[in-house]
């Protein structure tokens, strides 16, 4: 097994990332990928009693909450019919490894007995980058939420699910964003009709036609 390039350090900023071995669909249904994003928030705890894990495994369709503090705070995401983004921020010494291990696991038992298979179902270990002081957290985050844009995938037609209505409050579902976190992302550009109009810019250099802007009208997640 080789060593992660990228040290893990607290309260620092990570884009985490994976897609599905061969490229292979990770998302092949809503229950599947509604099964990952629940576990984005269950799974998020220092707790690793066996009380804990047993609960979570016998009642797989409730938020089974452990009582530990939470390995990772989460700032963004992205899920798509092939792969993931995350914008996160490590909480605890060995959070972020510890989460995605956690979260990889879980959500791979689950699919391989959805699909009737076996084997591994991503690409490898997940792969992360540091985002030091040359990244800005509004640029990154609008990367993660817009992800779908930039792999030319339409929300209507194909499976998404992303952290962008958080932002606008417009969430409909659950939320799993720390909100003080895109408060801090919003004042970066100014006020949330200044990073609205950081959105609409980079919707546009996402699109196939530079001269369409994105809709959020009649997103269904």
């Amino acid at each position: 097994m080789g060593i992660r390039k990228v040290e893990f350090v607290n309260n620092e900023y990570y884009h985490v990332f994976n897609r599905g071995v061969d490229k292979r669909s990770i998302f092949t249904s809503k229950k599947q990928l509604d099964f990952f994003f629940k576990r984005l928030h269950t799974l998020n705890t220092t707790d690793s009693s066996k009380y804990f894990s047993n609960k979570r495994n016998k009642f797989k369709d409730q938020d089974v909450m452990g009582e530990g503090d939470k390995l990772v705070t989460i700032v963004a995401y992205c899920l798509l019919p092939n792969h993931y983004h995350l914008l996160l921020k490590q909480n605890v010494d060995d959070g972020i490894s510890q989460f995605m291990q956690r979260l990889g696991t879980s959500y791979s038992k689950f699919f391989n007995q959805e699909e009737s298979r076996s084997g591994s179902l991503f690409q490898g270990k997940f792969k992360a980058t540091h985002l030091s002081g040359d990244y800005a957290l509004s640029t990154v985050s609008s990367y993660v939420n817009l992800n779908f844009k930039h792999h030319k995938i339409d929300p209507k037609n194909q499976l998404v699910k992303t952290s962008l209505f958080e932002y606008f409050n417009e969430e409909l579902g659950d939320r799993i964003c720390n909100q003080i976190e895109i408060d801090a992302i919003i004042a970066e550009s100014g006020s949330l009709v200044d990073f609205k109009r950081v959105i609409k810019q980079a919707s546009i250099s996402f699109a196939d036609n530079k001269n369409v802007e994105l809709s959020f009208d009649d997103f269904e997640f």
